[in-house]
């Protein structure tokens, strides 16, 4: 691993080199940004430089080729921890820390992190989901945190972090990280082949808020046939809004019954509708600049519109604004269903108020 596997985060590169180069090196960094990004793997990528036998701290770099490069590669080296939240678990427990009470305590990683190093200048440990942390996990790390062992440093990766305890916030040197660009998440899907055309990489990662893990939901079968069918929907020139919604509604409850992940599928669906009328209203005013990426859906709506004059400039902009509404309203609690639905019913009304105001 070294950084040329990573996209979008030279700026915090660099920042930890100058910082490195001063000499100061924190005992724990709190690596905050949106999910989806790359974090952890920065995580692991700078602990691997931490560990490196051929370079020093200030390169912040790794050769790939030393023992104990090779050993982080193989996930085997004797100083390095990683601790994360269980797969089908919603908390990581203080047993991670202190380990099974039985053995409490010579085991958990603050014990690890208390060892003198064993091949290596140092001991390194990330915590990734660490505001999945249950209240007595993070309050167990917290003396570790205040009086850190020698030699030792803690990386911690939360997917929110306003989640974190301030006392654990405040004790770690805060290291920010943005959405990466469009383009980068576009490149990464092709090169994951996660997406399979240039078009359909574009098209997602519009749509991912720099995000891959968004993008890569994105590509879903199930839910891109969904956004196919409110497409569809939306660019009907007289659409069945309950229909509609009855459809698209069935298709959400399909692709998983679990409340958060319809929620999730609901909230895309909403995207979606946003996407959909900003396409729209950029081809109207630029003909052909969406390319072969816009949707022929969009492209015969924004026709359509684009005939009317002003009057199809100004549909397009209050579907959008009620396509925003339909957002706040989900963030509120809303039913998600009955969301979509309204939704589509007030789509369905203002058109057809519209129509009649053309032809008045």
């Amino acid at each position: 691993m070294n950084w040329s596997q990573l996209r979008g985060h030279s700026t915090q590169v660099e920042m930890l080199r100058r910082s490195l180069s001063r000499g100061r090196l924190a005992h724990a960094y709190l690596f905050a940004g949106p999910p989806g990004i790359g974090r952890s793997r920065f995580a692991r990528i700078f602990a691997q430089c931490l560990l490196c036998q051929h370079y020093q701290d200030t390169d912040v770099h790794a050769c790939g080729e030393c023992s104990a490069c090779r050993q982080m590669e193989a996930g085997s080296h004797p100083d390095f921890f990683w601790i994360g939240c269980p797969e089908g678990k919603n908390e990581i427990s203080i047993d991670a820390f202190l380990g099974d009470p039985e053995k409490r305590p010579r085991d958990g990683l603050i014990y690890d992190l208390s060892m003198r190093p064993m091949v290596s200048r140092r001991r390194v440990a990330v915590i990734d989901d660490a505001d999945m942390m249950k209240v007595e996990a993070a309050n167990s790390m917290l003396k570790t945190l205040e009086e850190p062992p020698p030699h030792s440093v803690m990386i911690l990766v939360p997917q929110n972090l306003d989640a974190m305890l301030p006392t654990i916030r405040s004790r770690c040197q805060l290291i920010r990280f943005a959405a990466l660009p469009t383009s980068d998440v576009a490149e990464l899907l092709l090169e994951q082949e996660i997406a399979s055309t240039p078009e359909e990489a574009q098209a997602a990662a519009a749509m991912s808020d720099g995000s891959l893990q968004l993008a890569t939901q994105l590509l879903n079968p199930g839910l891109r046939t969904l956004r196919e069918q409110l497409y569809q929907c939306l660019s009907s020139a007289d659409m069945n809004s309950v229909g509609s919604a009855k459809a698209i509604i069935e298709g959400v409850e399909g692709l998983g019954s679990e409340s958060p992940v319809q929620r999730r599928n609901f909230s895309w669906l909403v995207r979606f509708a946003q996407e959909f009328y900003r396409q729209a209203l950029l081809e109207v005013a630029n003909p052909g600049a969406g390319g072969p990426s816009l949707t022929l859906d969009v492209r015969s709506f924004a026709e359509r519109q684009r005939k009317q004059g002003v009057a199809g400039t100004e549909l397009i902009m209050e579907l959008f604004d009620r396509a925003v509404e339909a957002e706040v309203h989900l963030a509120s609690n809303v039913g998600t269903a009955r969301a979509i639905e309204v939704l589509l019913d007030d789509i369905g009304r203002i058109s057809r108020k519209r129509r009649k105001l053309a032809h008045a």
